[in-house]
């Protein structure tokens, strides 16, 4: 692997003609994106939103169309659009981005602390990373709390190279639901390695950062370390950002109609924690085709494959175009291949419709029986977004069905390593996993301009393993995509149904208050109520929380699961 990505840093040096940045994920740039393309998509630049991150060029140019528009703006929208031209202000091409009263050098733009344009050969800006949150939950004695410090840089040098880093130092202490799943599966969701602070807190360091080049105009080139997400919903079954970040090298093509996304990624096996040792790592593949049929039309399809070897780098999987379940078959069906399909269609300027299907392993023989077979594994979503339902108040509804043992694989005999869908012991997709399905609800009101109001509410039904009371042997009925799976692995190879093992239900409620009064600068407080009931009462939990704080140019981490 260190062999190829030499070769990949060699190519980037050659060829180049201009390059980018990209909008980092969870910022408020993503639901302005989405409200312009329901509405304006027609008449705007916007296509291909199932790729994301946004590039900062794409999202500029969108901002600067609607600006010098005959449309009508109010001033919600008119706030939502100067959010965009003053967050992306180095890849205006007519607007400029000022403020009225700089503070002597520092923020000469809303968005920036410091930042250096010497025409189009380099452009700089840097930003602090400040979040301060504090909270309670009812069943608790300690009081919870968010504190992280930092520091992001980006830059471009001639348009030719662009290059972005962050750096933060965290201490939290979460609700004791999060605190239960890193007991449970020893990991924080989003992020890697961490340590426990002062007994019932968590204490982690987490720098991300990428190179970005474009290659002959139509191809970008983007190497780093970061997350990246495939779709158009609140969850993906492709590739979510709920996991911790990874190395990975994306080659992005987007030529006429088409956008063609290739990433190949450096993953961690699970792992037990313990002393300081390598960890075993795996490696994933993975393409997303979407063609924009219309300007109201997208359709995508989807491949992935997991796998590892021993002394080298599989390098059938660097193809950028080939069919991976074709590969993977060729090379004996050693490594773990998905295929996806996906559709997203905008109608009437205020409705989006989207879906998802992945299949990992099926048998339509045994779909028809109604059998319930173990390696009929599949998932899809569907969902819809509706903008102004009354002015400004935008809804979204969600479902998501997940087979049991989707994304589980056997362990390799050779290497030890599990070829499953995860990364750093979290799932690369879903946060549930498996064997589970949801429905989803949120509603977003923007009060005035500065001032939105978040609510969601998710409920989720799922099968738990448990143990099995005769024999004493734990059982395996899907939902844990960590586990080794094989026909011998799991507790019964016929009538697998989702929900089954110790079902568990859940209800998730969250109501969000956030005031930005300056860029990037947000005061939030929060009320969430989650509640669990399994038929294993030992893991019956309720969290009711309260919470405070601020923070500026980083988005709000929620524990949406």
């Amino acid at each position: 692997m260190k062999q190829f990505y030499g070769i990949v840093l060699a190519m980037l040096v050659f060829s180049v003609v201009q390059s980018q940045t990209y909008i980092p994920l969870g910022s408020d740039a993503y639901q302005i994106v989405d409200r312009l393309d329901i509405r304006y998509g027609k008449i705007l630049p916007i296509a291909h939103t199932s790729a994301k991150p946004y590039s900062r060029q794409a999202v500029a140019e969108i901002a600067e169309s609607m600006w010098f528009s005959n449309l009508s703006l109010n001033k919600r929208k008119r706030f939502q659009l100067t959010y965009l031209i003053n967050d992306n202000s180095e890849w205006l091409d007519t607007l400029k981005s000022r403020t009225p009263k700089p503070v002597w050098v520092f923020y000469r733009e809303p968005a920036s602390l410091g930042h250096v344009d010497v025409k189009k050969d380099f452009s700089l800006r840097i930003n602090p990373i400040l979040g301060f949150r504090f909270g309670a939950q009812t069943d608790a004695k300690d009081f919870l709390f968010v504190n992280t410090r930092g520091v992001e840089l980006r830059f471009n040098i001639k348009q030719r190279v662009g290059f972005y880093f962050s750096i933060t130092e965290n201490q939290m202490r979460n609700p004791k639901y999060v605190r239960d799943r890193i007991d449970e599966k020893e990991y924080i969701p989003g992020n890697g390695y961490w340590k426990v602070y002062r007994n019932t807190g968590i204490d982690f360091f987490e720098a991300r950062g990428y190179i970005n080049v474009n290659v002959l105009k139509y191809i970008d080139l983007q190497f780093g370390y970061d997350r990246n997400f495939i779709g158009n919903g609140i969850r993906s079954f492709y590739l979510s950002d709920f996991g911790a970040p990874y190395m990975f090298l994306k080659m992005n093509t987007r030529v006429w109609r088409i956008n063609y996304q290739t990433i190949w990624a450096e993953l961690v096996n699970q792992y037990k924690r313990g002393a300081d040792k390598e960890l075993p790592k795996k490696y994933g593949a993975f393409h997303h085709l979407n063609f924009n049929v219309a300007h109201f039309l997208d359709i995508g399809f989807f491949e992935g494959v997991i796998f590892n070897r021993k002394n080298h780098f599989e390098f059938h999987y660097l193809n950028p175009i080939i069919f991976y379940r074709s590969v993977e078959q060729s090379l004996g069906s050693p490594d773990n291949a998905l295929i996806g399909f996906d559709i997203k269609a905008n109608a009437f300027n205020h409705l989006q419709l989207y879906s998802q299907v992945v299949f990992d392993e099926f048998n339509f023989a045994e779909l028809r029986k109604n059998s319930g077979w173990w390696a009929n594994k599949f998932a899809f979503q569907v969902g819809a977004k509706y903008i102004d339902l009354i002015p400004n108040l935008d809804l979204q509804a969600e479902f998501n069905y997940a087979r049991p043992f989707i994304y589980a694989h056997n362990a390799n005999p050779t290497t030890g390593v599990t070829a499953n869908y995860t990364h750093y012991n979290q799932p690369l997709a879903h946060p549930l996993g498996a064997n589970f399905y949801e429905f989803l609800l949120t509603g977003r009101y923007q009060i005035i301009p500065e001032l939105n109001v978040m609510a969601k509410y998710y409920y989720s039904v799922y099968g738990e393993d448990s143990i099995d009371a005769a024999t004493g042997k734990e059982q395996h009925f899907g939902g844990d995509i960590l586990k080794s799976t094989t026909a011998q692995t799991v507790t019964s190879v016929y009538g697998n149904q989702v929900g089954n093992g110790a079902k568990a239900t859940q209800n998730y409620f969250n109501l969000l208050f956030t005031y930005q009064p300056w860029h990037n600068v947000y005061v939030d407080l929060e009320f969430l109520y989650r509640s669990k009931d399994s038929k294993l009462n030992s893991r019956d939990s309720k969290t009711v929380y309260f919470g405070v704080g601020a923070r500026m140019n980083i988005a709000y981490k929620q524990y949406e699961f």
